[in-house]
């Protein structure tokens, strides 16, 4: 019982402990890592990643893998940059626009699965070209830039010392993480990603549950690529790309099983941040892309061996 115990505190410390040695190592090795200006800077380049990551996690404790998140990104922030600087339209409506088109993006994922009878990851791996075709079409290769200052200050503001968009951040994680580990359906998500079979017999809509949670993942998605064209000031088809592999990179390194039904919201915002601080401070030491590729999956490794070592060797993942 006190070795079970033990194992358990060490599988939820194994992230914790390893940011913290990070910080550490990296601030011996660069002087520049440990001051105020960086740490903040990784905060804030890192904010609109942990909320795409919590619409991540959402949609792997229900059992399914969305490849395209990405390119929803890009699409939402092109819109919302695009009918700000082009077409002079109020930001909030803008806003509100871009929201509407992120959940109707995720949306079709969730009804195409349900019709076509056929794996998420897949029918990602096709809507990820599509969205990225609708991208470049909406772009048409430019860039939309000159956003107003009341835009702006959703990623570049701040209230008092504070980072407005982590403010922004922390709220919509906190109301996440109620609704997962407090409600009936944050039960019912993970009772259909563990076994959809036994959700069905017990009287759970395993559809319907899907489709919410592809609703909800939508509007994090949206929020993700508000907050990432706010903070970099403009917008492109290139914008987002790749945060979807950052996304599912932080769940497996926070334990989350590709198969569904298991899954730590604060892990994930954890594992986000080792995946940050490995970033920035690898830069600063003068690494370049490719040895960063080599440490990120060192790492990621190491860190999935020390959790299934804790878990008692039982397997993650698939």
């Amino acid at each position: 019982m006190q070795s079970s115990k033990v194992k358990k505190v060490l599988s939820d410390s194994v992230l914790l402990i390893l940011l913290i040695a990070l910080i550490i190592l990296f601030s011996i090795m660069s002087d520049k890592f440990f001051t105020q200006i960086n740490l903040t800077n990784i905060l804030v380049q890192n904010v609109h990643v942990a909320v795409c990551a919590t619409a991540v996690l959402l949609l792997m404790i229900s059992g399914s893998v969305d490849l395209s998140v990405g390119y929803q990104v890009s699409c939402t922030a092109v819109l919302c940059a695009m009918m700000i600087a082009k077409f002079k339209i109020n930001p909030v409506v803008c806003i509100l626009a871009a929201l509407v088109l992120a959940i109707a993006l995720s949306l079709l994922n969730g009804l195409l699965a349900k019709i076509l009878k056929a794996h998420y990851m897949i029918i990602t791996l096709g809507t990820m070209a599509v969205f990225q075709g609708i991208s470049y079409l909406m772009s048409q290769s430019k860039t939309y830039y000159d956003l107003p200052r009341s835009f702006l200050f959703l990623g570049q503001g701040k209230v008092g010392p504070v980072p407005f968009n982590a403010v922004i951040a922390v709220v919509l994680i906190v109301i996440t993480g109620i609704i997962v580990a407090k409600t009936w359906l944050g039960r019912f998500v993970y009772a259909v990603g563990d076994n959809p079979e036994a959700a069905k017999l017990v009287g759970i809509d395993v559809e319907k549950v899907k489709l919410v949670v592809s609703i909800v993942a939508g509007l994090l998605i949206g929020i993700s690529a508000v907050l990432l064209a706010s903070r970099n000031g403009s917008a492109d088809s290139t914008t987002g790309l790749g945060i979807e592999f950052t996304g599912i990179t932080a769940c497996v390194l926070a334990g989350t099983s590709l198969k569904g039904g298991s899954g730590k919201l604060w892990k994930v915002i954890v594992a986000v941040y080792v995946l940050g601080v490995l970033s920035n401070g690898m830069q600063l030491v003068g690494l370049g892309v490719y040895p960063q590729y080599i440490v990120k999956g060192v790492i990621m490794l190491v860190s999935i061996g020390l959790s299934s070592r804790a878990n008692g060797g039982r397997p993650m993942g698939i």
